[in-house]
């Protein structure tokens, strides 16, 4: 019997994450992965058992990553309304960021709704822990007198989520960082008072 190869577990799921994220879970061939991962079949299976398990494994890393970055910076700024703006000017209008690929949260959810719930929910899942956080500013700065008590903070933490994926769809559509922080300043404004 043949000997599996070592890698780094950490490399190779870092690697798969990116061809998910770029080309999406349909398009990325088990071929395409081994290739990109730099690993044989019988190691991914051996080890991740399925392409499922694999893309579950780099939604999680990935969802850690931005979920450690949203939390510094929701929770990291003291004015709750503040702390919004930021996430959004630096999610979308920062000199580094890179919105060719989108979300790969929004992407998984518009992709496998349909074909792999289980996934799909997964993904989903991911994003609502970032609604909560949304949620908890907001009702801080209802608490503060900063937002009008009669403003429905669940719908808003909704909103906010899926001003997200509207962003990302605006952006993809070729709208400059410009056009972005208009719609940003717009949507953040009507939240006060």
């Amino acid at each position: 019997m043949s000997r599996l190869r070592e890698f780094d577990r950490n490399d190779v799921v870092t690697k798969a994450l990116d061809l998910f994220w770029s080309d999406g879970y349909n398009a990325s061939s088990i071929s395409k992965l081994i290739a990109v991962m730099g690993i044989n079949r019988s190691s991914l299976y051996a080890t991740f058992g399925s392409k499922d398990n694999l893309f579950s494994e780099a939604m999680a890393c990935y969802a850690k990553r931005r979920k450690d970055l949203h939390s510094s910076t929701l929770n990291g700024i003291e004015d709750p309304l503040q702390a919004i703006r930021v996430f959004y000017y630096r999610k979308f209008l920062g000199e580094d960021v890179n919105l060719s690929n989108g979300c790969l949260l929004f992407n998984t959810v518009s992709e496998l709704s349909n074909t792999s719930p289980g996934i799909a929910n997964e993904a989903g899942d991911y994003l609502l822990e970032v609604r909560e956080l949304f949620l908890n500013r907001l009702i801080e700065a209802r608490d503060k007198g900063l937002i009008d008590e009669k403003k429905d903070v669940d719908a808003q933490a909704d909103y906010l989520l899926a001003m997200i994926a509207g962003l990302r769809s605006l952006s993809k559509m070729g709208s400059g960082r410009h056009a972005l922080q208009k719609v940003i300043d717009t949507t953040l404004d009507s939240l006060v008072l």
